[in-house]
């Protein structure tokens, strides 16, 4: 009886050993990809300096990339509606502030303390998971409480590539509006591209600074490994 117990576990623990060394490996390779930059010899230039500013704003988790309406290299306005983003209906934003995430969860999750087991394990593990496009106005650039807010300085053509970047995260390239945000002025859009562990939302940021040749991690799961690369903090 016992023989015949230990040969149906021994394949089940062996599948167990393997699946524990699969996920250790993963772990650690994630680890080292985040101190790793995508590329070398670039620097982060300080707003001070340069002619165009964005801003990144985090929390522990989460980064959002911050842009102005205007400035004289692009017009936000010639591809969203400023008063439609949200639903206070208000035209006059100075700033834009730009999220990307797996739709689900994204637009169903309004707080950390919402957050669904089943539905992150499904968002971070399930291949193909289409995403959204998370939109704010402001009237000034967002200091919030318990974020961090960074500048980070860009010429004409880093910051036009940068506006690429943005655009192409959008489905077509073009706004599709498709529920309200959490807040009044904001909104959500149908979104480019695929969510996974491997394509997190911090990473999407992180690509965004790279197309504008800004160092950043081969990987951020977290929002440390973007915002520690980054200058300083900009304060009240």
């Amino acid at each position: 009886m016992r023989s015949k117990l230990k040969a149906r576990i021994k394949p089940v623990l062996s599948i167990l050993k393997w699946m524990t060394i699969g996920c250790g490996t993963g772990a650690l390779a994630l680890t080292i990809a985040a101190q790793l930059p995508r590329r070398g010899g670039t620097q982060v230039a300080s707003c001070a300096s340069s002619p165009y500013s964005v801003y990144l704003v985090a929390s522990n988790i989460h980064v959002d990339l911050v842009v102005p309406v205007e400035n004289s290299a692009f017009d936000w306005r010639s591809v969203v509606k400023l008063e439609t983003i949200g639903r206070e209906r208000r035209g006059d934003y100075k700033y834009l502030k730009f999220g990307w995430g797996d739709r689900d969860f994204y637009m169903n999750t309004p707080s950390l303390d919402r957050v669904e087991f089943r539905r992150l394990m499904r968002t971070l593990f399930m291949p193909g998971n289409p995403t959204a496009v998370h939109i704010n106005g402001y009237g000034e650039v967002p200091i919030e409480d318990g974020h961090v807010t960074k500048c980070v300085g860009l010429t004409q053509v880093q910051y036009l590539n940068l506006v690429a970047y943005l655009r192409r995260s959008l489905r077509g390239g073009k706004p599709d509006r498709i529920q309200d945000g959490f807040a009044a002025a904001a909104g959500f859009y149908e979104g480019e591209g695929f969510y996974s562990i491997a394509n997190t939302c911090n990473n999407w940021v992180a690509g965004a600074l790279d197309a504008a040749d800004v160092t950043t991690p081969l990987w951020s799961g977290l929002s440390g490994p973007v915002m520690d690369k980054l200058g300083d903090e900009v304060r009240k």
